[in-house]
């Protein structure tokens, strides 16, 4: 089982690399970290959000227990992305999820 620091690592990890695919610079905002009792769900933007205004963007998931990275979508509010998940009725596409190791 992952701790906090280490799901925050992996996280972290996450958006650096889509930072250095975008060429944005890009953060994690600490306040609107969401725990659950199987991992953490992140948000991110641009840190300089008036320069650079992203797309697709959305919240994803650090699972606990493998460290795996699942994307939501960003059609639907993440209240949508998490019951889903939660109940079985919304899989992530499997190119999509990121496996750390």
């Amino acid at each position: 089982m992952l701790n906090n620091e280490k799901m925050d690592k992996i996280a972290e990890r996450y958006v650096k690399k889509i930072s250095e695919n975008i060429n944005v610079e890009l953060i994690i905002p600490n306040d609107v970290i969401i725990d659950k009792s199987y991992g953490r769900i992140y948000f991110y933007g641009a840190k300089d959000y008036k320069k650079h205004r992203l797309a697709g963007n959305g919240p994803f998931l650090v699972r606990n227990d493998t460290g795996i990275v699942i994307p939501f979508g960003t059609a639907m509010d993440v209240d949508y992305y998490i019951k889903g998940y939660e109940d079985g009725t919304w899989k992530p596409a499997s190119y999509g999820v990121w496996d750390p190791n």
